[in-house]
């Protein structure tokens, strides 16, 4: 489940809540509920004891964290099932990245929109397919713009397309980001070549890059879903 356990991202993206639905009666875990989260005074002590003593019923909705999705969803014995996807993978929002993923600002909606997809794909839901195409376009088509605004940035003088270069930037997620800084090592030391500054270029590298993308999600498309 975790690409890296010490990954900050990582535990963020983790952390996301997800909504599920019970298949099983789970005993003593009423505080679960998102309706006995809030905070009580201590004349509702003894009332809110109570109310965590209280079974979760099958088909009770819940909003957990994936980390606990993730084992409640895909051990022997299920406990729950995904009766929606989160928001910003909904077949509305697909739609929308479809049309112009371009215009989409990750960095709000969604700021590690691939870490979380990536580890949504390893749940089984029965979108999974359409989820995974819809992450990998998004990337694909995402892609030339960050390329594009790495170069501008580094070696464009005008001030106005500088200023419009960050402005897209703003709607980039974590790892677009980090591709960002990428494109921009490259193109530092390609124009350093150029100028005679150096004799080689060697890969840049940025920590906390993920894997080939393209590769995870092209293996979870193809992979035929668990049943």
């Amino acid at each position: 489940m975790y690409e890296d356990y010490f990954s900050i991202d990582d535990i963020l993206s983790t952390q996301e809540r997800i909504r599920c639905q019970l298949l099983v009666d789970i005993p003593k875990l009423g505080f679960l509920e998102s309706s006995s989260s809030s905070s009580l005074n201590d004349d509702k002590k003894d009332e809110k004891d109570k109310q965590n003593l209280t079974s979760l019923t099958t088909n009770t909705k819940l909003e957990l964290p994936y980390w606990m999705i993730y084992s409640i969803c895909n051990c022997k014995t299920r406990f729950a099932s995904l009766p929606e996807l989160p928001l910003i993978y909904s077949r509305i929002q697909r739609q929308i990245f479809a049309a112009d993923a371009s215009v989409v600002d990750l960095a709000k909606q969604a700021p590690h929109f691939y870490r979380q997809g990536r580890h949504l794909l390893e749940l089984n839901f029965d979108e999974k397919r359409q989820v995974a195409i819809t992450i990998l376009q998004t990337y694909q088509q995402r892609f030339r713009s960050i390329m594009d605004s790495a170069f501008h940035l580094i070696l464009s003088n005008d001030h106005h397309h500088h200023e419009s270069m960050k402005q897209q930037t703003a709607k980039f997620e974590r790892q677009e980001k980090l591709l960002l800084l990428l494109g921009q090592a490259a193109f530092r030391d390609y124009d350093r070549l150029i100028n005679n500054e150096t004799k080689q270029m060697l890969p840049p590298k940025i920590q906390g890059m993920p894997n080939d993308l393209t590769n995870v999600l092209a293996t979870a498309i193809n992979r035929k879903r668990k049943r």
